[in-house]
């Protein structure tokens, strides 16, 4: 009887070892699979051993499962980093192509204002020389393309922020339904009494990237499934799914129970961006417009034209709509000379040409007096560090970030030479197993054909 234990006992080592070849296997064989766990058999000894007349001998080992090495305290850093870093990224790039459109300092609004003053110099030498006039108008329309060109493609970039907030809410969604089903398939393998480590694999993919998404937060549960919420609005609970809604018109993502979710990660930051990021330099820039129409506008009335008749305004600006249109297109209206008029007076181009470095009033605050080229300078330059101040955190944030993930995948990432060790140590249990197989077959031949021959 006790051969038969020793036998059975082999045997339970070498199905051990045989299913830690075949985890060890599955390790390598997803090495470099994105979001696996490694895996590790896990075994016990036998609880009820064989009593015999000297003691009690084991019999054997058994396996309890097979486990992911997975720690959910690194999985929590690597989210709240992961959310905080992919809205940071968020936001330097949108600000990075805010400040492209400006194409400072060759191609943006300084240059148009320096051919601008430049041409007003010019008229002002020679007020009756058509190609200066025809000048000064080329160079007010090329002004105001490219103050237009500015709007636009700011427009261009709230629109593009738009339609990326409501994909990024539209996968939030989609990836709500999928943890809810893999809440339900894991349910179930566990209520088996199998542990679906893949599955579980997935479910952690789907979290990481709805904390990059939203910022969400989980909670394992009892059963098994994850708790899905953010901010303490839940989102998934077991296979319950409460979708979210992107409301344009009022930048809110709306939870079923018609709160506003906070959201972080990328939907936060575009919301912050379209909220108040955007609005802020919008409110810079039409203040700059509005002054530069203003004061070109002031001193152009201070003129008369070829006729002599008084100058008009060079141009029109309304806040509300961003209109912003030149309204003198004929050069022989351009009021170049000073009222009592004169032929060759070329003075008020001279006090035109003079706003590259006088002050003029702002609108509504005369009491406070702007120059066209500071204000503009300092337009540019708030963009500039906006824009570096956000690379600068995002690079910052990057770097935690991925210190965080390198200790994450050192816990539960594979190791292909500590796949080899184990492979080894399973491979001589295997061997030793097998070889106690072979030695308790020989006692029981031994047994077996040799008892009863002694004497004859």
């Amino acid at each position: 009887m006790s051969d038969l234990l020793s036998l059975h006992t082999a045997l339970s080592g070498i199905l051990a070892a045989r299913a830690g070849v075949e985890t060890t296997s599955h390790n390598v064989a997803n090495a470099h699979s994105t979001g696996y766990t490694r895996q590790r058999v896990t075994q016990l000894s036998r609880e009820h051993g064989h009593r015999a007349a000297y003691g009690i001998v084991g019999t054997g080992t058994t396996i309890e499962g097979v486990d992911r090495l997975r720690n959910e305290f690194l999985d929590m850093r690597v989210r709240a980093g992961l959310s905080l870093a992919a809205g940071l990224d968020v936001r330097a790039s949108l600000l990075a192509s805010v400040e492209e459109t400006l194409a400072e300092p060759e191609l943006g609004i300084s240059a148009a204002l320096a051919d601008t003053w430049k041409a007003f110099e010019d008229l002002s030498l020679s007020p009756t020389d058509p190609a200066a006039r025809r000048n000064v108008i080329a160079t007010l329309r090329a002004l105001t393309t490219r103050v237009n060109t500015v709007a636009e493609s700011w427009n261009r970039v709230e629109s593009d922020a738009r339609v990326s907030a409501q994909q990024d809410v539209n996968e939030v969604n989609r990836l709500l339904h999928e943890v809810a089903g893999l809440n339900d398939a894991i349910r179930r393998s566990n209520g088996l009494g199998s542990t679906p480590n893949d599955l579980l694999d997935r479910r952690d993919q789907a979290l990481d990237r709805l904390a990059e998404l939203i910022g969400a937060g989980s909670r394992v549960m009892d059963d098994g499934s994850v708790k899905v919420s953010v901010n303490g609005l839940t989102l998934v609970l077991g296979i319950e799914v409460n979708d979210l809604e992107w409301q344009a018109g009022t930048l809110d993502v709306m939870h079923p129970s018609n709160v506003p979710v906070t959201a972080g990660g990328t939907i936060g930051e575009y919301q912050q961006f379209l909220g108040v990021g955007l609005p802020a330099l919008r409110s810079q820039f039409s203040g700059f417009v509005e002054h530069l129409a203003h004061s070109l506008n002031l001193r152009h009335g201070n003129g008369a034209d070829v006729d002599g008749n008084p100058g008009t305004d060079l141009f029109h600006f309304e806040d509300a709509s961003f209109t912003f249109e030149l309204l003198v297109t004929d050069p022989d209206r351009l009021a170049a000379s000073k009222i009592p008029f004169a032929l060759h007076d070329g003075t008020n181009a001279a006090s035109l040409a003079a706003l590259r470095e006088e002050e003029e009033a702002l609108v509504g605050d005369p009491t406070t007096r702007a120059n066209l080229d500071n204000m503009w300078r300092e337009v540019v330059t708030d963009i500039g560090v906006r824009a570096r101040t956000a690379r600068d955190a995002a690079t910052a944030q990057g770097k935690l970030h991925d210190t965080a993930e390198l200790a994450r995948l050192g816990a539960h990432g594979v190791s292909i030479d500590e796949e080899m060790v184990a492979l080894i140590e399973y491979q001589h249990a295997y061997q030793a197993s097998a070889r106690v197989m072979t030695a308790v077959d020989e006692l029981l031949d031994q047994l077996i054909t040799r008892t009863g021959l002694v004497g004859r």
